[in-house]
C-alpha cells in the first residue's frame, strides 16, 4: 500500500513544479489558506483511500460530512 501511496503522490508531484509546491505550502499562513489547504488535504486523503480500495475488495470507504465535524456540534 506504501508503493501506491507513493505512485499516486508522484503522478501528483508530476503536474506541479517543486517551485509551485513550496509557494503553495510556505504561505499557508492565513486562516483562509488553512482551511482551502486542509480541504485540499482531505479531498486528497479520500482520493487515495478510494483509489487504493478499488484495488482491495475487503475494503470499503464512504464517509458522511456529519461524521467529518460531528465534534463541531458538541461545541
Amino acid at each position: 500500500m506504501i508503493e501506491q501511496l507513493k505512485e499516486l503522490e508522484q503522478e501528483a508531484m508530476d503536474n506541479i513544479t517543486p517551485e509551485e509546491y513550496m509557494s503553495i505550502t510556505s504561505r499557508v499562513t492565513r486562516e483562509e489558506d488553512q482551511v482551502a489547504y486542509q480541504c485540499g488535504y482531505i479531498d486528497g486523503l479520500q482520493t487515495a483511500i478510494r483509489i487504493l480500495s478499488e484495488n482491495d475488495s475487503s475494503m470499503s470507504y464512504s464517509v458522511e460530512l456529519e461524521d467529518i465535524f460531528d465534534d463541531e456540534e458538541d461545541n
